[in-house]
């Protein structure tokens, strides 16, 4: 469930570590089940923003080239 404050991507890949060790410890099949769901979200959710910053940093690479080409 999404907070009202956004965290940062550091906030969320602490909180996937902390669900994956409690993973390898937990008993309970319903508690495990629900951080299993919120690890497949919060794994969704980082991947989209590397993504993200993957492609701007390709759009700033290819800004640049062009720009070589013009000095």
């Amino acid at each position: 469930m999404p907070s009202k404050k956004s965290k940062t991507f550091t906030d969320q890949f602490e909180e996937l570590e902390r669900i994956v060790s409690e993973l390898e410890e937990e008993e309970d099949l319903d508690a495990g089940l629900k951080k299993f769901e919120r690890g497949l979200a919060l794994s969704k959710e980082l991947k989209a923003q590397l993504k993200n910053v993957e492609n701007k940093i390709e759009n700033m690479k290819k800004d640049a080239e062009d720009l070589e080409e013009h000095i």
